[in-house]
């Protein structure tokens, strides 16, 4: 077999063309000629995922984007792998921070370096030094060092992809198995399984057509060696395909696209009678709903978890939560505005995660330790995060209502205040009643996880201040002390809160025992925000002021 295997690489070698000097020039396969290869199992941050899986993320880390100048990720790592040498004078390592950049004596103005650049700069392992520091004395790391983590993900993970550590393709024997579940890289692999993998490399570095068109076979032949290992650890390809499917399908960036076609309609069935453009509207709500749903089905089968375990899921889940209410009390009462704010969010928070991989990673990772329980993980995370999702929906009425005070000067005769207001109250009764049990369900979770129900920890304690919030707006509107504006300004600030123990406790303080949250990233942007959410109130308030003594002068 080696000879024959020998021979075949010597053959290939004498009809193989020169690989151009940039890669990104050459002839690339079509994705039916990589199937076979976007389907083989690897394993890569603590699972056995397809290598498309792989592929994907490793080039998001890589260059922020899977499809980098828009080629397939699958033929890009492939190419890294097998023709690391050439790749070396390539731009495609994404450095967007530009006193990094200046520290490392890179031009301020790129935003893609090649490897060279990078690794021959002066300062970058003093910088490594400094941060490798602050990691050791567990310090917070500013938005500087949070960038140069990155770039050392990046380059470690490059180091290890060209090395071929971080290519692990064979599953261990049962003997290793017993003492680690480390699958094999291409560094452990026998001479037979190297030789069938060297032919591998030949057959796509090769620019002929004819020898190319091989690619699929020589792949599943290397796959019947790695399988017959160990069959039993290999998984089955069912499994594979539906989460190539799933990546290839984006079904939440369709739902997204279909809410927002969703929106244009129902805001038109507001100004006409005609029933069928309002039913075409919730029809498009329908549709994207049940994308929705069937991504989150698909996402729980491949991680086998709830899928809230980050804060990409999180998103996802709270924008779909808020069209689950929107749909019940749009059902109930047909106002239209319900819908149309459920759908707003929805866009909202499937745009976001949508757009910024380099702060929300989509990836499907093992979940830590403390949160290997489904059941207080669905019960509690679930909870509070679909209490969120009906804030979020509060806080869209609202801000239609002061809208239309600033657009208009004036409540609409088809949008009044009284009515807002009260579809508000609805959403965040509900938001109460699942907030509260959510945070009692987390107390109860960390008296078995820490032995302790409550410890001030700066998530337990913004959870309660976003509560605490909620409860004394829904006590002030109980009571008549304040107006319906008031009511609608007050579910759009006290939102705020909700985004504090949402986002600002895990990427702004990061300190507590919730660490397996923390991440880093999209201050500026959530800033920007509050600030403009605040002018906005107050620049409402005060045209609503105004239009009132107006009319006791009138």
């Amino acid at each position: 077999m080696r000879k024959i295997l020998l021979l075949a690489l010597c053959l290939f070698s004498v009809v193989s063309e020169a690989a151009p000097s940039d890669p990104l020039k050459r002839d690339w396969f079509k994705p039916a000629e990589l199937k076979e290869v976007s389907l083989y199992a690897i394993q890569s941050g603590g699972r056995v995922k397809p290598f498309d899986t792989f592929a994907r993320e490793g080039m998001s880390l890589l260059t922020g984007k899977e499809y980098f100048q828009g080629k397939n990720p699958v033929e890009l790592v492939l190419s890294i792998l097998f023709e690391a040498q050439v790749w070396q004078k390539v731009e495609f390592i994404q450095i967007s921070h530009i006193p990094l950049k200046k520290d490392l004596g890179l031009d301020e103005k790129k935003l893609f370096f090649t490897p060279d650049e990078v690794e021959h700069s002066v300062r970058l392992m003093p910088l490594f030094g400094e941060l490798d520091a602050k990691q050791r004395n567990q310090e917070k790391l500013n938005p500087y060092f949070q960038a140069l983590q990155r770039l050392g993900n990046q380059l470690t993970f490059l180091q290890d992809l060209v090395s071929g550590r971080a290519v692990r393709l064979v599953p261990p024997t049962q003997e290793q198995y017993n003492k680690s579940d480390a699958w094999m890289g291409l560094d452990q692999l026998n001479e037979d399984m190297k030789l069938r993998f060297m032919l591998v490399a030949a057959t796509f570095s090769n620019e002929n057509p004819l020898i190319r068109s091989h690619m699929d076979e020589h792949v599943k032949k290397f796959h019947d060696l790695a399988v017959a290992v160990n069959p039993s650890l290999y998984p089955n390809r069912s499994d594979l395909e539906l989460e190539f499917f799933f990546s290839k399908a984006h079904l939440f960036r369709w739902a997204w696209i279909v809410a927002l076609l969703g929106i244009f309609v129902l805001s038109a069935a507001i100004w006409s009678e005609d029933k069928k453009i309002y039913w075409s509207g919730m029809g498009l709500y329908a549709v994207s709903f049940t994308l929705q749903i069937v991504g989150f089905v698909i996402r729980c089968l491949i991680a086998g978890r709830p899928p809230v375990s980050n804060m990409y899921e999180s998103i996802l889940w709270v924008g779909f939560g808020a069209m689950l209410f929107g749909l019940v009390l749009e059902l109930i009462y047909r106002k239209r505005i319900i819908a149309i704010g459920a759908l707003v969010f929805c866009v909202l928070t499937l745009v976001i995660a949508d757009n910024i991989s380099g702060i929300l990673d989509a990836g499907i990772h093992p979940l830590e330790p403390v949160l290997r329980s489904n059941l207080w993980l669905t019960i509690h995370v679930l909870t509070i995060t679909l209490g969120y999702a009906a804030f979020s929906l509060s806080m869209i009425i609202g801000n239609i209502g002061l809208g239309q005070i600033v657009v208009l000067g004036r409540e609409s005769e088809k949008l009044r205040m009284s009515n807002l207001a009260f579809f508000a109250y609805r959403a965040v009764q509900v938001g109460v009643v699942l907030l509260a049990a959510g945070t009692i369900l987390g107390g109860v979770w960390a008296d078995y996880s820490w032995g302790r129900f409550w410890g001030w920890d700066p998530k337990e304690t913004w959870a309660l201040i976003a509560l605490l919030g909620y409860l004394a707006l829904v006590h002030a509107r109980f009571r008549g002390m304040v107006s319906h504006f008031g009511f609608l300004a007050g579910c759009v600030t006290a939102f705020l809160g909700v985004l504090m123990a949402w986002y600002g406790v895990n990427f702004v303080l990061g300190v507590g025992l919730h660490s397996y949250g923390f991440s880093s990233g999209g201050v500026g942007v959530v800033a920007t925000y509050t600030s403009i959410q605040f002018l906005f109130v107050l620049y409402a308030a005060w045209l609503w002021k105004r239009n009132r003594q107006q009319k006791k002068v009138a």
